[in-house]
């Protein structure tokens, strides 16, 4: 992903545990492949409460978005 980083979504996803973080980049749906897959080249991102994960399908490359709420 070529997006800037936002520092403030940044320290809030970083202040996931490293084990929940982890479940949770392995448990985003594909519309694509129609299941649930592990998101790759991810940006963290905020819309001012929640989280977004944008990203790549690992199985397939489409793009994958995760929120975090």
């Amino acid at each position: 992903m070529t997006q800037p980083i936002n520092l403030a979504s940044e320290r809030l996803w970083r202040a996931i545990p490293d084990t929940r973080r982890k479940v949770i980049l392995q448990s985003v749906w594909c519309s694509q492949c129609r299941g649930s897959t592990t998101i790759i080249d991810y940006a963290v991102l905020a819309n001012g409460v929640d989280i977004l994960l944008d990203g790549k399908c690992h199985t397939c490359g489409a793009q994958v978005r995760r929120v975090l709420d």
